[in-house]
């Protein structure tokens, strides 16, 4: 998240810049500056915090299972398989298991839905419980859950793709509108200065801006949403 704080905080400063060269006014600029940061920080932040968390839990837990059973299938131990599952390099991850060294590791497994959250290790679950009480091939009784992860898997790697491409096509929109209002500001310079007189003039500039700010909300919102309902399918 610190590199997301430090694009938003930039960002929120280029905006500011933008609308005093735009406006000429050195209190609108500061308005939409607090404007922006205050939005990113009471607003957009929390979805990515749980944008990001939604992510890294997917991933980890096809990764857990995958190597869990594939374990368990080897060496028929599930120390060993459990041992496997958490060989990631996680941190929130290794924090909930070394908490866990006493416990059993059935109950270990269990412990752990609390913190993926995610129906397919609720899915994971049920086939180990159901391995414990029957035995029988984990890979065969598997088959359908690592179908299921690995489509889960693919669709949000699908849905990131398209989401990077939606914010390509976003900020070249922008970019170009933003673009535009600055070719006026220094190719028509006598012109523009002219219309800097009328004060509704800068209030629409102002209004400009805010229309972005708005827009890049939207997105945010659009992109962590749709995210969010692949991930949990």
């Amino acid at each position: 998240m610190k590199k997301i704080n430090v694009i938003f905080i930039t960002l929120g400063i280029v905006f500011g810049g933008l609308c005093y060269v735009t406006t000429n006014n050195l209190i609108f600029s500061i308005i939409l500056l607090v404007v922006f940061i205050t939005d990113y920080f009471f607003l957009m932040r929390k979805r990515f915090v749980h944008y990001f968390s939604l992510i890294e839990r997917v991933h980890t837990s096809y990764h857990f299972i995958n190597s869990f059973l594939i374990s368990l299938s080897v060496k028929d131990s599930l120390e060993e398989a459990y041992q496997s599952g958490i060989r990631i390099n996680n941190a929130r991850l290794n924090a909930e298991t070394e908490q866990l060294t006493e416990m059993s590791v059935i109950d270990r497994v269990k412990y752990l839905k609390d913190y993926f959250n995610l129906s397919i290790y609720l899915m994971f679950l049920n086939v180990l419980t159901l391995h414990q009480d029957q035995g029988g091939n984990i890979l065969s009784m598997s088959d359908n859950l690592m179908r299921e992860a690995t489509r889960t898997e693919k669709t949000l790697s699908d849905t990131l793709a398209i989401g990077g491409k939606h914010l390509k096509e976003f900020m070249i929109l922008w970019i170009m509108s933003v673009g535009i209002l600055l070719f006026m500001r220094y190719s028509l310079n006598d012109f523009y200065a002219s219309m800097l007189k009328n004060n509704l003039f800068g209030y629409l500039i102002f209004i400009f801006y805010i229309i972005c700010i708005a827009s890049i909300n939207l997105f945010v919102i659009a992109f962590t949403d749709l995210t969010v309902k692949e991930a949990a399918k």
